[in-house]
């Protein structure tokens, strides 16, 4: 069959519309979503091209600002102290000892504890729970905020970087890290020497707290006794050097501040302790007020468990059976004319228990011999006694190899046997 002119037209009219529609469709409509990507690019990098220009007409008013908050933060890092260790408290105490007629019968400088991370536009809080929160809350505020003013001048937009979500903030192994350690003094001196000291602790280089004295008068003697509950404030960082001291001018030996014997730090803390001495404390392995008992983490009981002697005192028992070493802090003080001991097992567990002995206060920490190598559990423990009750700690059957038990602080009349 043969077409006509007419239809040969048409055919081809046909076969040009589909060239149109593809050359449409697969070239042109590209070409022109290309284009209004571009021009939306243009228009992106043109709004921050405008933006760079405003930021680079105002550059000598940011850089001063970035260094005038960065002044100011410097400034406040000067009141914390790079690390807490005993320097610290040989610094501390030589200050009291050269300028105030002051003696100081115990005191021990706590396990630091962080609190707070500077850095990332204010950082990361961190507070334990702990009673004196708004106290350390306070002194972490003034560094904080200065910090965070210089990070503000100093910011421009950022992509986010590689491998991190958009608004997931990125490991600071450079920053700041805010530490606190409890800092408790037993003391007596004159009341003119307590005020001057308690103005030495305020004016102190390092950040200091008082969180709490009690002061006891002796009038035969016109001295004042007491205890002195400090905190010691630090922040570490990669620019911040360990404290460093030149001690060959701090005295030594037992004419010094310390008045203590064999190493003994406590000083006269302990002096005329000796009610339990025969066979170094023997006899509190039959009678205590309270215990901690460690054994294997594979055994039938619990690896560590601590609680109050005597009969339906059920509920003051708690218990952990991590194979690890883990804290536990035993804090015996007055409140309402009571006796009282709070002990915390890991910095999670805790009891108050009233103490019901009107003589003196007894501890027995029953250990034991580790089972393997992999045997690894232990406890580090710290004792604070602010009552008037001696408190006495016997160390019971110990691996005598590998020991469980570390006593690394005690404060008050405490005496380990």
């Amino acid at each position: 069959m043969k077409l006509n002119d007419s239809q040969k037209s048409i055919i081809v009219i046909l076969i040009a519309a589909v060239i149109a529609a593809v050359c449409g469709i697969y070239i042109i409509k590209p070409n022109i979503d290309e284009t209004q990507a571009l021009k939306a690019e243009c228009a992106q990098l043109q709004d921050r091209l405008n933006l760079l220009q405003q930021k680079e007409a105002r550059r000598d008013e940011y850089l001063a600002g970035i260094e005038e908050y960065e002044n100011a933060f410097q400034e406040q890092m000067a009141n914390f102290a790079p690390d807490l260790n005993q320097e610290v408290t040989i610094m501390f105490l030589e200050g009291i000892k050269d300028n105030n007629d002051f003696d100081i019968s115990a005191l021990t400088l706590g396990e630091p504890e962080q609190f707070y991370t500077l850095g990332l536009g204010g950082g990361d809080a961190a507070l334990t729970g702990t009673t004196d929160a708004a106290a350390t809350d306070a002194a972490a505020t003034e560094a904080a905020s200065t910090e965070a003013a210089s990070t503000e001048a100093a910011s421009t937009e950022a992509a986010p970087a590689e491998g991190l979500a958009e608004g997931e903030a990125p490991v600071d192994d450079n920053g700041y890290y805010c530490y606190r350690a409890d800092f408790p003094i037993s003391y007596s001196g004159s009341y003119e020497s307590l005020k001057d000291v308690i103005d030495y602790v305020n004016n102190f280089e390092n950040r200091m707290t008082i969180n709490s004295i009690d002061i006891t008068y002796a009038a035969d003697t016109e001295t004042y006794s007491g205890n002195l509950d400090l905190k010691c404030y630090a922040i570490t960082g990669p620019d911040r050097p360990e404290t460093s001291m030149d001690l060959n001018e701090v005295e030594t030996g037992t004419d010094n501040i310390f008045h203590g014997q064999g190493g003994d730090a406590s000083g006269s803390a302990t002096e005329g302790m000796n009610k339990y001495d025969e066979n170094d404390g023997a006899a509190i392995e039959s009678n205590y007020d309270f215990y901690a008992m460690l054994s294997p983490a594979t055994s039938d009981v619990s690896a560590k468990v601590v609680g109050q002697n005597g009969s339906g005192k059920e509920a003051s028992v708690i218990s952990n059976s991590d194979n690890n070493v883990s804290t536990l802090s035993y804090e015996f003080y007055e409140k309402d004319g009571k006796n009282y001991c709070k002990y915390t097992l890991a910095n999670s567990l805790s009891y108050e228990a009233e103490v019901t002995s009107a003589e003196d206060i007894k501890l027995l920490i029953q250990s034991s011999a580790r089972k393997n190598d992999e045997d690894d559990v232990g406890l580090r423990v710290t004792i604070k006694n602010t009552t008037s009750l001696p408190v006495y700690v016997k160390v019971s059957g110990e691996d005598s190899v590998s020991p469980r038990v570390d006593i690394v602080s005690k404060s008050g009349s405490v005496k380990v046997y």
